[in-house]
């Protein structure tokens, strides 16, 4: 069965999830006070990033959300903050997948 979605919907979609980064971004933020040495590289992960922010949502085979990470370091790998807020984020939305288009 074959879902379209119009622009409307896509609109509010992006609200929603946009919605959830930044929730998810700031509770990974709040527990990550609490993590001891043998996490320092996630630490440094969650702590140079400003800001997470939907560049695009492509409908096609699921929901592919493309993100822009606003980074405050020179800091180029955040899979380890992308793949944990795409799982929180799968238990609403289980077709998401999280894509970083370009680290800012």
């Amino acid at each position: 069965m074959k879902v379209e979605i119009n622009d409307n919907q896509l609109e509010k979609i992006h609200k929603i999830i946009q919605g959830l980064i930044d929730s998810e971004l700031n509770s990974l933020r709040e527990e990550s006070e609490e993590w001891g040495l043998g996490e320092m590289d996630e630490i440094d992960e969650i702590s140079s990033i400003n800001k997470i922010v939907i560049d695009r949502i492509s409908p096609f085979k699921g929901i592919s959300v493309y993100i822009d990470i606003y980074s405050n370091t020179g800091r180029e790998d955040y899979d380890n903050v992308r793949g944990e807020i795409q799982y929180r984020i799968s238990e609403w939305f289980p077709n998401v997948k999280l894509f970083i288009n370009e680290i800012i």
